[in-house]
């Protein structure tokens, strides 16, 4: 009879030990957060700039976008008409489509206008028209060009704004 309270009381401690730690955030392994770090660059310019000059490097048909939230995404595009690295003349995967989604986050950094751009590429392959899609994970290169790219188009147009303001004087 005595046994049994020991007995209950074992229990909900390993109950209350146990169901705590369920809910503890696990730490993520190190190939996501780089992967996340890939995805993403933050550019010393106000966001109105970096959301031009992402408009102005997307050569793709854009299906929806919202500046206020700050999203672009791109309809989907198959991988026979996108980007290719400059090592393939053709796709891995020719029954693959993709599309691009760019999500813009203002904010000021040591006092200047900052914008963090993300660029996600959703990636998915068809084996055949019964069986599921397969989403693969991207190269991350596509993305790096676009980074390059509106980084170059920031540069030109801050230098033009430059010039055009000494000029004035």
């Amino acid at each position: 009879m005595c046994r049994m309270p020991q007995l209950i009381f074992s229990f909900i401690l390993i109950f209350f030990s146990v169901g705590c730690s369920l809910f503890e955030k696990q730490p993520e392994s190190v190939d996501r957060i780089i992967q996340k770090a890939s995805q993403q660059r933050i550019f010393y310019a106000s966001n109105d700039l970096v959301w031009k000059a992402a408009h102005t490097v997307i050569k793709y048909t854009i299906a929806s976008e919202n500046q206020d939230f700050g999203i672009i995404e791109t309809d989907y595009i198959k991988a026979v008409d996108g980007w290719l690295p400059p090592d393939q003349t053709k796709p891995e995967y020719k029954s693959a489509r993709y599309k691009l989604i760019f999500n813009f986050a203002k904010g000021k950094t040591d006092g200047r206008d900052s914008t963090r751009v993300t660029i996600e590429k959703k990636i998915e392959v068809f084996k055949d028209f019964i069986s599921e899609t397969q989403i693969i994970q991207s190269d991350g290169l596509e993305e790096l060009a676009l980074f390059y790219r509106i980084e170059r188009e920031i540069i030109i147009s801050q230098a033009l704004k430059k010039a055009a303001a000494s000029a004035a004087n």
